[in-house]
């Protein structure tokens, strides 16, 4: 053991991934998004979120890979841990084939928390989709070891979940 070591004690690793708010909006438990891939956890487990007002989404992590759907209604990120997330704004939203959703980059960009991915018109939305309820989703459940969420009302940027890792 070095010398700093033993006199300043081992550095703590962080064991858990903070995942930030992609809009504001409201936090529900993932058995009241409508759909039962979501709300069933058979995709992952998360938090839903229902926006409040017509906005923009944001990165909620730093990603070294990203996607986004063609009709940019949902985002993919991999974290630097291989942790993956997605953020699937609403329900049936693919069937609006890109309506209602201004992709703001592209695929390959840098993405960093709280970049502007995606601006959405609420109303229309609300008006042609089967639900405006927006599913954040771990995906890599094999590598968590519990997700503590936040709840009530958050802000584009807030703490919105607390991704704790199985050490592997």
């Amino acid at each position: 053991m070095s010398f700093f070591k033993k006199i300043f004690g081992k550095k703590e690793e962080k064991n858990y991934v903070e995942i930030y708010a992609p809009f504001d909006g409201d936090i529900i438990p993932l058995s009241e998004i409508p759909d039962e891939a979501f709300s069933s956890k058979i995709i992952g487990d998360g938090v839903g979120l229902i926006p409040k007002t017509s906005g923009t989404i944001v990165a909620p992590c730093d990603a070294v890979d990203f996607s986004i759907f063609e009709t940019n209604h949902a985002t993919s990120f991999e974290l630097a841990n291989e942790l993956e997330l997605i953020v699937h704004f609403g329900i049936d939203t693919v069937q609006l084939e890109g309506k209602g959703f201004t992709r703001l980059v592209n695929e390959g960009d840098s993405i960093t928390k709280g970049k502007e991915l995606v601006k959405f018109d609420l109303d229309y939305i609300k008006s042609n989709a089967k639900s405006h309820k927006t599913p954040v989703i771990i995906t890599s459940m094999d590598m968590v070891k519990k997700i503590e969420t936040s709840t009530g009302s958050v802000k584009s940027g807030d703490l919105l979940m607390k991704v704790y890792l199985k050490k592997l």
